[in-house]
């Protein structure tokens, strides 16, 4: 069960190949509930969307008492499949892939569906197996989270996927057909004791105690904006919006009793979602009793990044995905030749023993650094800063963002306001706030002393001891520097706490 995943399709469909080519790719996902066109402006390792439309068709309606796809849902899903593929012509994608899940592949007439699409020009449609769609979404999250260590829940309409995540690699994986549309059209027992009984029955979960759920699904997607709205949490962006699994627990039991009427009155919650959140809020409960995590993390990352992902050459998967997304997006919003490599390398002296985290973070932020450059000189902080905070990436959690939206508010501002940093504030800690102070002040120094132009900071050396941070300039430079860069040289200094030195020479 660890090989590379593959797709299921009916005799009329081609298979899948490896690679993707240039250009914008798109994937139309026919799930139980909804289908939904997404297009990427490329397959990359940090894919960023630049078109996102769902339609509720409800196709697993009532296939467990019929066996059928919903008549109705079918006639709908045709019609804006259709103009999907046009949609997806008009914005010039290279490459659009259907992936037909639970829904159609457990259909009796899901294989006479999938021949109406394979009369669609443009499209290649698949149908994706169990075991290739808790694949596929596990692959998801880590595109998204390289380093993954747990458990997988993606859960749709129609089932759920279950897999095993180790520091970038796939292990054991489980589908069930207990997605809250499918058991509540049903007509078949007890949804709530179908869903209990299927997820005791999965034994390897009892393998995987004490590490991190992670939660895919737009059902579980609900339940963490829920969870926000109830906490005062104030950034909304559910990736990598990371609770700790008892207080995931109290909520998912407290709203698996609701009725629908008590749930239309909760702030918070979906009106699409008041009558499978419930049986939604079940499963995660009993995920969370057999897996014990000690903490849920939820992914807006699952099916159709994972398809990408596994198509990528090892290379591209080896990349970091915010450093991916910085180098691809900053290079859109740099002025100068100024290289992000040729700042990282100058200011690497002064940041000697980071963690791991926070050099990547530091790589990013010289790709991000030149942000706001054609914002309002007033406001280039606040921008620069609430810009980074709600960036589409990829890579980081909640409290890296705050790092690097704090640290982009320094490298424009020595002393921006309070109040500019107040979600950021509230997002980080101590430490990351001194490491976003101190990046944020060297790279508003990189930035003053080369002017942007590249070849001068190599020839301009940074270094600190125990008191003091050494700015070191050749004599034939030191017409170079000017009363502004010895005042960010000051600021720089006072956020190492060093008192800043200019010589010739570094005596250290």
């Amino acid at each position: 069960m660890d090989g590379e995943p593959t797709i299921d399709a009916t005799a009329s469909v081609g298979r899948v190949d490896r690679g993707v080519g240039p250009g914008r790719v798109g994937i139309i996902d026919v799930g139980s509930n909804s289908i939904r066109l997404v297009v990427y402006e490329r397959a990359s390792r940090a894919p960023l969307p630049v078109f996102n439309e769902k339609v509720l068709c409800g196709l697993a309606r009532g296939l467990d008492a019929t066996g059928r796809l919903n008549p109705q849902g079918v006639e709908m899903a045709l019609a804006n499949i259709d103009r999907f593929a046009t949609l997806a012509h008009n914005m010039k994608v290279t490459s659009l892939d259907l992936l037909a899940t639970a829904a159609v592949r457990d259909a009796s007439d899901g294989p006479a569906f999938m021949r109406q699409l394979a009369t669609r020009p443009g499209i290649k449609a698949h149908i994706v197996s169990g075991q290739d769609e808790a694949r596929f979404s596990g692959y998801g999250v880590i595109c998204g989270m390289p380093e993954a260590n747990g458990v997988m829940g993606d859960l749709g309409g129609g089932s759920l996927e279950l897999v095993a995540l180790g520091r970038g690699n796939i292990g054991t994986s489980t589908t069930l057909p207990i997605g809250p549309l499918r058991l509540m059209s049903s007509g078949k027992g007890d949804p709530r004791k179908t869903v209990i009984e299927a997820i005791e029955n999965v034994g390897w979960l009892r393998e995987q105690t004490g590490k991190t759920f992670y939660a895919v699904g737009g059902a579980w997607r609900s339940f963490a904006r829920l969870h926000m709205e109830q906490a005062g949490y104030p950034l909304h962006i559910i990736h990598q919006y990371d609770i700790p699994a008892e207080d995931a627990r109290g909520l998912a039991r407290l709203i698996a009793v609701q009725s629908a009427k008590s749930l239309e009155k909760m702030p918070g919650v979906s009106r699409r979602r008041v009558d499978t959140l419930p049986l939604a809020c079940l499963a995660l409960d009993r995920l969370l009793a057999a897996l014990k995590p000690r903490n849920v993390v939820f992914s807006a990352f699952g099916l159709r990044e994972g398809f990408y992902y596994q198509r990528l050459s090892e290379t591209e998967r080896g990349r970091h995905p915010l450093i991916a997304f910085a180098e691809e997006q900053g290079a859109d919003w740099r002025r100068f030749d100024l290289a992000p490599s040729e700042i990282f390398d100058w200011l690497t002296p002064l940041f000697a023993g980071e963690t791991e985290a926070e050099r990547i973070l530091r790589i990013a932020a010289c790709h991000l650094s030149d942000i706001s450059w054609n914002d309002h000189p007033d406001y280039r902080a606040e921008q620069a800063s609430v810009r980074v905070l709600h960036l589409p990436a990829p890579g980081m959690s909640h409290r890296d963002r705050a790092i690097l939206a704090m640290t982009m508010a320094y490298r424009y501002k020595s002393d921006p306001k309070t109040g500019m940093l107040e979600t950021a504030t509230r997002l980080s800690d101590n430490k990351g706030r001194t490491f976003a102070r101190r990046l944020g002040a060297c790279l508003r120094l990189a930035y003053n002393l080369s002017g942007g132009a590249p070849g001068l900071l190599p020839r301009v050396q940074l270094r600190r001891d125990e008191r003091e941070l050494w700015l070191v300039v050749p004599t034939e430079l030191k017409r170079s520097l000017g009363e502004v860069t010895a005042r960010r040289l000051e600021s720089a200094a006072e956020a190492f706490d060093l008192k800043a030195v200019i010589a010739p020479n570094w005596d250290g």
